[in-house]
C-alpha cells in the first residue's frame, strides 16, 4: 500500500507540475526575461565571439539559448511554451535517473522508478522546472555525463573499448553541462574519486582523463573567450570572494533534502547529539559576538504571535541552528563516504553532490535554493540505499512537493 501511494504521489506531482505549467501564461518573470532577451541576441549574432561577450544579464552560459533557439517552431519562445520545455526534461531526467539507479543497485523495476521519483519531492526542483530558468538543461546533460561515466567504469574489467567510448561520451556531455552552468566542473575532480579504491588501476587513470579532457575541450574554449567562468559583463557576480554563510545555507538545504528522502544518512546517537548542542551553543555565541549573520524565515507570520523581544533574538537562533545542521550533515556525509569508500561509482557520485553544494561558498552575491538544485539529482542516487518506504516517507513526500509547488506559486502570485 505504502508503495502504490507513493507512486500515486510521485506520477501525480510530475502531471501536477506539468498541468500548473500549461497553465501559468503570464509573460516572462523574474531572471526568465533576460535569458529570452540573450535568445534575440543569439540569433543575430549566433554562436560568436560577439554573443558570448555581448551576453548581458546572464551568468550562465549559452547552453539556454543552444537549447531553446532551436525549439522556436515549438515554443515561439512565448510563455507558456518555453517553460515546457524544462518541464519535459524533468521527465527525461526521472527517466535517466532510473536507468542509473538500475546499473548501481539492480533494484526491481518498481523501487528503480520509486527512487528515481523522489526528484519531484525535492522542492526547489519546482521552481527550476516551471520556470524558463537556466538550471534544468544542465542537470540533465551532468545526468547523461554521470550514467555514461558510471557505464565506463562498471565496463572497465571486461570491456575496455567500451568502457573509452563511454568515458569520452561521459566528458562530452559534461563539457555541455559545464557551458551551461560553469557550477558543474566539478565533476572533473569528483571523477577522481573512482582511484579512492584502486589507485594504481591503469583503466581507471584513462578513465578519468579521458573524461577530463573531453570536457574541458568542450568548455575551455568558452571560458578562454570569456577570460574568466562567467560573461564579463556580469562583473558584479564574477567579482569573486567567499561567502560561508552562503556555503553553510547551501548544506543545510542539502540536509533538508536528505530529511525529506532518506533521514536514514544521518547518524543519531547520544554523543552526536551532545555534540550537535555543543556546536549550536558555541555557533550561537560566535554569531553573536563577532558573526552578525541573521536569518528570520516566516518572521512575517511570526510577528503576529511572538512578543518584539524574542523576534529581536530569532534571526541570531536560526543562523548557527542552520550552521550546526550543515556541519551535521557534512560529517555524516563524509562517514558514508568512508563506509562506501569500496563502491567508487558511490563515491563519485556522493561527491559531485556535495562539491556541487561546495560551489555556493564562491557566490558573494546573493544565495538561492536553484543552486541546491543542481546538487540534488547526485545527492537521491547514492540515498537509494537509506531510503525506507514507509507511511512516514509518504508524509514527508507530500510536504516536499507542497513546499514545492508554493515555493513555485509564488513567482506567479497564485494566478
Amino acid at each position: 500500500m505504502e508503495r502504490r501511494l507513493l507512486f500515486i504521489l510521485g506520477i501525480g506531482g510530475y502531471l501536477l507540475l506539468l498541468l500548473i505549467t500549461i497553465l501559468h501564461h503570464q509573460a516572462p518573470l523574474f531572471d526568465e526575461p533576460l535569458f529570452v532577451r540573450n535568445l534575440y541576441l543569439f540569433d543575430a549574432a549566433g554562436l560568436s565571439k560577439k554573443f558570448l561577450l555581448e551576453m548581458n544579464d546572464q551568468a550562465p552560459g549559452p547552453l539556454y539559448q543552444l537549447i531553446h533557439y532551436p525549439l522556436y517552431f515549438l515554443t515561439h519562445w512565448q510563455t507558456p511554451g518555453i517553460r515546457l520545455v524544462n518541464t519535459v526534461f524533468l521527465g527525461i531526467i526521472t527517466w535517466i535517473l532510473t536507468h542509473i539507479i538500475r546499473n548501481i543497485y539492480h533494484l526491481p523495476l518498481s523501487d528503480t522508478l520509486l527512487a528515481a521519483l523522489n526528484i519531484i519531492a525535492v522542492p526547489m526542483i519546482w521552481q527550476v522546472s516551471g520556470m524558463a530558468l537556466t538550471e534544468i538543461p544542465p542537470v540533465l546533460f551532468s545526468m547523461l555525463s554521470a550514467w555514461c561515466f558510471i557505464t565506463a567504469v562498471q565496463s572497465s574489467p571486461n570491456n575496455k573499448n567500451k568502457s573509452i567510448l563511454f568515458a569520452i561520451f561521459a566528458g562530452v556531455t559534461c563539457g555541455i553541462a559545464i557551458i551551461g552552468r560553469s557550477p558543474f566542473l566539478i565533476m572533473i575532480p569528483a571523477a577522481a574519486s573512482i582511484l579512492i579504491d584502486a589507485p594504481k588501476n591503469r583503466m581507471r587513470w584513462i578513465i578519468v582523463i579521458l573524461f577530463s579532457v573531453g570536457a574541458l575541450v568542450i568548455s575551455l574554449p568558452l571560458f578562454i573567450t570569456w577570460k574568466g567562468l562567467m560573461p564579463p559583463k556580469q562583473a558584479v557576480i564574477n567579482a569573486g570572494g567567499f561567502s560561508v554563510w552562503h556555503g553553510i545555507l547551501s548544506f543545510a538545504y542539502g540536509a533538508m533534502v536528505t530529511i525529506i528522502i532518506a533521514p536514514r544518512w544521518f547518524i543519531i546517537n547520544k554523543k552526536i547529539l551532545l555534540s550537535c548542542c555543543v556546536s549550536y551553543i558555541l555557533l550561537l555565541l560566535l554569531n553573536i559576538i563577532v558573526l552578525d549573520y541573521t536569518f528570520a524565515p516566516m518572521s512575517e507570520v511570526l510577528a503576529r504571535i511572538l512578543p518584539t523581544v524574542i523576534l529581536d533574538i530569532y534571526p541570531y537562533l536560526i543562523s548557527p541552528l542552520l550552521g550546526t545542521i550543515a556541519i551535521y550533515f557534512i560529517g555524516c556525509s563524509v562517514y558514508r563516504l568512508w563506509e562506501n569508500r569500496e563502491n567508487p561509482v558511490f563515491c563519485f557520485l556522493l561527491c559531485c553532490g556535495m562539491l556541487m553544494l561546495a560551489t555556493s561558498f564562491a557566490v558573494t552575491h546573493l544565495f538561492s535554493s536553484r543552486y541546491v538544485a543542481q546538487a540534488a539529482p547526485f545527492l537521491l542516487l547514492v540515498l537509494v540505499p537509506y531510503d525506507k518506504i514507509n507511511y512516514a516517507k509518504i508524509v514527508r513526500f507530500a510536504v516536499g512537493m507542497g513546499i514545492g509547488l508554493l515555493s513555485l506559486e509564488t513567482y506567479f502570485l497564485f494566478r
